[in-house]
């Protein structure tokens, strides 16, 4: 039987790197479609702002889990 055991801290400070070292991917990318939405609408005049909870960012379980 194998061994488990945890490979990274999984600590605030390892998320932090990874998201600063991780290259974002747009082309192809379903999940950016949103964002070009709202620059689209911020730049027609029709969104006056993009907030962190328009992203997901109440979310708590992206993180959080």
């Amino acid at each position: 039987m194998d061994i488990v055991y945890q490979y990274s801290t999984l600590g605030m400070g390892w998320c932090i790197n990874c998201h600063r070292e991780t290259e974002v991917k747009f082309k192809d990318n379903d999940y950016y479609k949103q964002y070009e939405r709202y620059h689209n609408e911020l730049k027609a005049g029709t969104r006056e702002k993009v907030t962190v909870e328009d992203i997901g960012g109440l979310e708590c379980q992206k993180c959080h889990y």
